[in-house]
């Protein structure tokens, strides 16, 4: 079943063409991986799949689908909350771990407290954090290490229960453990999460993925399973990508 369908999607900065004439579909509860050299586009649709481009700056035509649904139809803050993002930079806002957790679920109306630590807690045993930080939930956020700190942020966007979530490169600036930490939690949030991931890390897209997506110029190259992208790529420009030949 697809959950989101994208449609000739072009999206431009100014006269600046990034994407062009880009059909796909993401099927729910599996991880896509969406791979190709800096600059292809990649991060531009993340942030247009949930709305965030027009705030940098950029337009888009084509169609998303949502459920079925334009996203354009869709309230701007019900998106967001549906189809939630995270960026490379792991950016817990600057008071507690308590707080960053609590924070969006308190904005959409929850009060009840006894609600809110509910919260807290299931998400930090979803996340991975809970036997690591539950006793010092008070601390503040930014004095987690890197990798802690990617997992609350990952955990900060699933407080609000979306049905998708967008992560741009979630382990670029970690090391290999809290890499192995990150694609544990991600194949098994996948149980009940759509994942988008965009990953530099051609062995993780391997690792973790359902399906991959090969970007090139702002061009889709070549979407498929990931074990045909990597094992039996129609395309030669994805061939020689894998291969490390350019990107």
């Amino acid at each position: 079943m697809n959950i989101l369908e994208i449609n000739n999607l072009n999206v431009s900065y100014g006269s600046k063409q990034v994407i062009k004439n880009l059909s796909m579909n993401i099927e729910k509860n599996k991880i896509t991986a969406v791979i190709g050299p800096s600059g292809c586009g990649k991060s531009t649709l993340l942030t247009t799949l949930n709305l965030m481009i027009a705030e940098n700056g950029g337009s888009f035509t084509g169609e998303i689908l949502f459920k079925g649904k334009d996203i354009l139809s869709y309230e701007i803050d019900y998106l967001r909350r549906m189809i939630g993002i995270v960026f490379q930079k792991s950016t817990p806002f600057p008071f507690s771990i308590y707080k960053n957790l609590t924070y969006a679920p308190k904005y959409y109306g929850i009060k009840d407290k006894n609600r809110l630590n509910e919260i807290v807690e299931n998400i930090l045993k979803r996340v991975g954090l809970y036997d690591e930080i539950n006793k010092n939930l008070n601390m503040l956020a930014t004095k987690l290490s890197g990798g802690q700190q990617q997992r609350l942020c990952i955990g900060r966007a699933l407080t609000v229960e979306p049905e998708i979530l967008l992560l741009d490169e979630p382990c670029s600036a970690l090391d290999r453990k809290n890499t192995a930490n990150i694609e544990e939690m991600l194949l098994e949030l996948s149980k009940d999460y759509t994942i988008v991931v965009v990953t530099h890390n051609l062995s993780q897209a391997k690792r973790i993925s359902d399906y991959t997506a090969f970007i090139l110029d702002g061009e889709l190259i070549e979407y498929d399973t990931t074990e045909n992208v990597f094992n039996n790529p129609k395309d030669d420009r994805t061939r020689e990508y894998i291969k490390g030949i350019y990107g």
